[in-house]
Order: structure tokens, then C-alpha cells, then sequence
């Protein structure tokens, strides 16, 4: 009983402590930042939360796009767009792996990764050469030894309905010193300007500068043509034209695609279901030259390079190449201007010219005959 006192006081002093220390100054003004301190922590869980979830968000469209591209190819024009921007599309893929791997989320880095890899699939063929008709004669066969010129050059431009440029689109052909020029939206404005050019006076043979074929596909050429004939695929027309060289004949044939939009006026499925067939049945070296207003990765593409036609492009190993829309628009650049030649051509070279005004970059392609035996054509495989 005689510690019984000691222990009260002990108690009181105790409580008594502790009262001070919940009323002292000192303490409150460390207790405000502990409650504060997790108010920036919920909001970076929040961001981060955010930022998972965009990133799912975007890695499941990318992968809906890529199963489109592969189980309903071109289908709807708006998977038409999206796959003609292919290049740059899938993108978002890379960025959301990164950040997938630097969260240590698995699951979502190998969603993205896989968009990433679908990607490269697609793009591979941009930077490789195309080397399927390399089998049928080699791409180092002598020119044909009996043609009248071993190297034809074309010079192909949409030069642009409203564009005013005149002088400097003349001054582009004189630079490359063309033997054929096609040129499209070629306006009665442009035909008086190269009508009047001293440019243009060379370029004796073809009815491009005629005012018949103002507004549909303009050929003109200073080597003599055999043949000339212009159809009409869906109130469009595809112009074709021969050129002798010795005792071979190069078709050249020139056509300017609708868009790939709703609209009477493009009637885009129609016409390519009603031209391809067209250019299949086509035989001997022929050059296809146009605004195809389809891109490397559209299913129209695909159809026509597999059977006996190439790109120009792929076949130099530059099918990255880019003509559209030459910096007149605000558009990540495509290609939507190509050259297609059968297995008797050689396509010595192909490059951009600058088309200023125009929202097309022209096309110089460089073609020869190989000298190949009627028996070696091209089986598609």
C-alpha cells in the first residue's frame, strides 16, 4: 500500500505529459505535413492508373485495326484511310511497350508488343528490294540489243486543277529532259501554258496537248507512237500509247484513280473491280503510270502486284518513298503515285520531283527492255 501514491503520481505525471504534448506548437506543425503527405501520393497513383488505362485503351484499338487489317482487308473506306497511313498508324504501339516495361506491366507490354512486331511485318517491304521477277531475268540483262533507245524516260505529274505554277512544272520537265510525259488534272489553263512553251516543242507525237483530252490523262512524247488509245473505266479514262523501240513495243498506259470516298463521283470499289481485270489481261513489257489514290498498303495495291506487274519503287528498294500530299496539307506524307511495269522492263531508276503548286510530287522513272525469250513469263508465284 506504501507504493500506492508513488503510482498515482506516476500516473498523473504521465497524463499530464501527454496532454502537453498534444496542445505543443512544435508537434501540430509536424502533424499537418504527415496528413498532407498523402494527398500527392493518391494523385500520382491516380496518374499512373490514368495512364495504364490509356495505354490499354489504345494498345486494344491498335490490335481491333490490325485484326481489320488481316480478317477484313479494306472493307469500309474509313479502314481504307487507316490503312493507307499504315506508316504511321501504329505508332503509339512503341511508346505504350516502353512504358509497359518500364512499369513492369507484362501483360500490356506484350499486347503493344505485338502491334509493334504486326508493324514491322507491314513496313519490312518498304525498304527491301522486290526481287520476284529477278528468277524470271536477271535485273543485270543487256538492254534488247535491236531497240532504237536503251533507256526511255517517263515523266508522270498530277499537276493540280487550281495549281498556277505553270513555269515552274515546265521548268521541272526541261530539267529532266523527258522522252514521254503523262500529266493529269491537266486543266485548259495548263494547256495554253504548255502550248505556248518552247519547252513543249519537241513533244511532236500524242494528242495530250489537244483540248479533247484537257481534264483526262494528258500524253505527250518526242519519240514516234504506233498506237494511241484512250477507254473509259467508270467515267474515267486510262490512255494508252506504243512506243516502237526497234522491233519490241512498250505500252505505256496512264490513269488517274478516284478517291477512296462516298460520293457518285467516286465510285472507288467500282473502278478498280472493273480496271484490274484490264491490266491483267495486258501481255509484252508495259509501264502503268498514275495517281492511284491508294498507297503501298491498300488491298488495291496488293491486287495488282500479284500477278505479272511490280512497283517501280519496290523494285529499287524504295518503296518508303513518299509523293502525297507535298507539304499542301497538314498529312503525315504517303505514296499514292506509283509506276508498275511487267516482267520485260528493267527499271534502270525512279525519282520525286518537287511539283511545286501541286500537292503531288511527279514521278521520273527510268525504264529499258531486258532482252528476255518470249517462253520466260512471270507465273505470279
Amino acid at each position: 500500500m506504501t507504493n500506492q501514491p508513488k503510482a498515482d503520481v506516476a500516473l498523473l505525471a504521465s497524463k499530464v505529459a501527454s496532454l502537453r504534448q498534444r496542445n505543443s506548437p512544435v508537434q501540430s506543425s509536424t502533424e499537418a505535413p504527415e496528413k498532407g503527405a498523402g494527398q500527392p501520393s493518391r494523385l500520382r497513383r491516380l496518374f499512373w492508373a490514368i495512364c495504364w488505362l490509356a495505354a490499354w485503351c489504345m494498345t486494344i484499338g491498335l490490335l481491333l485495326v490490325a485484326a481489320l487489317r488481316v480478317f477484313y482487308f479494306d472493307g469500309e473506306f474509313v479502314l481504307i484511310w487507316l490503312n493507307a497511313f499504315t506508316r504511321y498508324v501504329y505508332l503509339p504501339a512503341y511508346l505504350c511497350c516502353a512504358w509497359a516495361v518500364w512499369q513492369r506491366r507484362w501483360l500490356l507490354a506484350v499486347a503493344s508488343l505485338s502491334v509493334a512486331g504486326f508493324h514491322v511485318a507491314l513496313m519490312a517491304p518498304d525498304f527491301l528490294r522486290d526481287r520476284r521477277f529477278d528468277t524470271q531475268a536477271n535485273a543485270t540483262s543487256p538492254v534488247a540489243p535491236d531497240t532504237a533507245s536503251s533507256t526511255v524516260r517517263i515523266f508522270f505529274a498530277n499537276v493540280a486543277v487550281r495549281n498556277t505554277e505553270y513555269a515552274a512544272m515546265l521548268d521541272e520537265i526541261a530539267a529532266a529532259d523527258p522522252d514521254v510525259i503523262v500529266l493529269v488534272e491537266f486543266s485548259w489553263p495548263w494547256h495554253e501554258a504548255f502550248e505556248k512553251s518552247p519547252i513543249m516543242a519537241p513533244y511532236v507525237y500524242g494528242s495530250g496537248l489537244l483540248k479533247s483530252h484537257v481534264n483526262t490523262v494528258n500524253i505527250v512524247s518526242r519519240l514516234p507512237l504506233a498506237t494511241e488509245i484512250q477507254n473509259w473505266v467508270r467515267h474515267r479514262p486510262v490512255h494508252a500509247v506504243d512506243v516502237p523501240l526497234g522491233s519490241k513495243t512498250l505500252r505505256l498506259m496512264g490513269l488517274h484513280a478516284p478517291r477512296p470516298i462516298e460520293g457518285s463521283r467516286f465510285d472507288y470499289t467500282a473502278y478498280w473491280d472493273e480496271l484490274l481485270p484490264l491490266l491483267t489481261v495486258e501481255q509484252g513489257p508495259l509501264v502503268v503510270v498514275g495517281d492511284f489514290n491508294a498507297t503501298e498498303h491498300s488491298k488495291v495495291y496488293k491486287q495488282v502486284t500479284e500477278g505479272r506487274l511490280r512497283s517501280a519503287h519496290d523494285d529499287r528498294g524504295r518503296g518508303y518513298a513518299t509523293t502525297w500530299p507535298n507539304g499542301e496539307y497538314l498529312c503525315p506524307p504517303i505514296r499514292i503515285d506509283h509506276a508498275f511495269v511487267s516482267p520485260e522492263i528493267e527499271v534502270v531508276r525512279i525519282v520525286e520531283g518537287r511539283g511545286r503548286g501541286s500537292d503531288h510530287k511527279p514521278l521520273i522513272v527510268d525504264v529499258r527492255l531486258r532482252d528476255v525469250p518470249p517462253k520466260a513469263t512471270f507465273d505470279g508465284s
